[in-house]
């Protein structure tokens, strides 16, 4: 058998070629979000925050975003008052043109902002001032002391994007209704094997595929993948070979022979729709989250809406795999609600399943001064 990079990929990947270079796996592990100091004492502007501040934007820095480009900014306007933005190097103008997604990433950074400001025994609150979608200030924020609330910053800590090893059972309508509790009126559940869980499945693979094979998105995607160490503890952000799950010896593989111009050949374009075709084939079902409108404010509710769901997912041993390429390829992003039998404008596409067990995070995450603008 001739077995070429790709190929070497799927074996490794499936475990089948776990002795090849075994001794020198552990000295050549990736970088993990663990492995990397959460501060930059270098850095001045971090004198301005006290312990507080700096902890609730830490864990406020533990949401979701878009190739993990951390896309949020904060101006310090004095204590404990803050404009939270964007910062456009970190913008993804090939798959989110108009910050649709940048919106929803920095509402899933407010929510966890206002729970930890929560747990250390404040209340933010936040005023949206953007008045356009490409404004980079987006929030002011006023952190104010308040009794403490119940609500741990643990969940934060343990949230987690996992993308394999669904189980294909489908999702109990109780574990539904703790997901979407306070929630309901803007998620819909489609299971599998429903008319519109099948749309969703057949979507996917075909937008996917239209993104993988559209050079102004494979470039950026690649533009945001460390696949070295170095890269890794440079940046601190993006995604690593163990955020998308390429661990053992694939992960070596990749860490030592990919770099990005290997993210636009033919070959990996195919493997990653190959592989998202054997993701959603395995799904217990999948969530949409719609709003009324698209106006800055709602965007930025619905990342909030989404957070408050991702960070009750780990209790029930269900993983949500967000999979958004239908809402930034066309025809799919002018017809999915239609499709579906919505009204509302839909947010977010999100595959869910059951899990054996549950990985902890290894995304990486920026120092807290990293964030704060000059």
């Amino acid at each position: 058998m001739i077995i070429n990079r790709r190929s070497f990929l799927q074996y490794a990947s499936e475990g089948m070629l776990f002795l090849l270079g075994a001794s020198s796996l552990t000295s050549c592990s990736g970088v993990r979000r663990d492995d990397l100091s959460r501060f930059d004492d270098r850095n001045e502007l971090i004198r301005k925050l006290d312990k507080d501040e700096i902890e609730i934007l830490y864990l406020a820095s533990l949401a979701p975003s878009g190739h993990n480009a951390q896309p949020w900014m904060v101006r310090v306007v004095g204590p404990k008052h803050w404009i939270v933005g964007s910062d456009r190097s970190r913008w993804l103008p090939a798959v989110d043109p108009e910050n649709r997604e940048l919106l929803l990433s920095i509402g899933a950074f407010m929510e966890n902002l206002i729970i930890a400001a929560g747990a250390h025994g404040y209340k933010a609150d936040i005023q949206i001032i953007a008045k356009k979608r490409a404004d980079t200030e987006i929030a002011d924020i006023r952190v104010k002391k308040n009794k403490p609330e119940d609500e741990p910053g643990e969940r934060i800590r343990k949230r987690r994007t996992v993308r394999s090893h669904f189980l294909e059972k489908e999702i109990k309508a109780d574990d539904i209704k703790h997901l979407t509790r306070d929630l309901a009126e803007n998620v819909a559940f489609f299971p599998k094997d429903s008319p519109q869980g099948k749309y969703l499945k057949e979507g996917t693979i075909e937008a996917n595929r239209t993104q993988a094979f559209r050079d102004a998105a494979q470039w950026e995607l690649a533009h945001w993948i460390r696949w070295s160490n170095r890269d890794a503890r440079k940046y601190r952000n993006g995604l690593t070979p163990e955020s998308m799950e390429i661990e053992g010896i694939a992960g070596w593989f990749v860490r030592t022979f990919y770099n990005r111009k290997s993210v636009v050949k033919k070959s990996f374009r195919e493997q990653t729709v190959d592989r998202v075709a054997q993701q959603v084939q395995t799904c217990g079902g999948w969530f949409i989250i719609t709003s009324h409108d698209s106006s800055i404010p709602t965007v930025v509710e619905s990342g909030r809406k989404c957070e408050r769901m991702l960070l009750r997912t780990r209790e029930k041993m269900i993983a949500i795999h967000p999979m958004t390429q239908m809402l930034e390829e066309d025809p799919w992003k002018n017809r999915v609600a239609k499709e579906l039998g919505l009204t509302n404008e839909v947010q977010w596409v999100l595959r869910s399943g059951y899990l054996k067990s549950y990985p902890e995070p290894v995304s990486l995450r920026m120092p807290v001064s990293w964030l704060i603008q000059k």
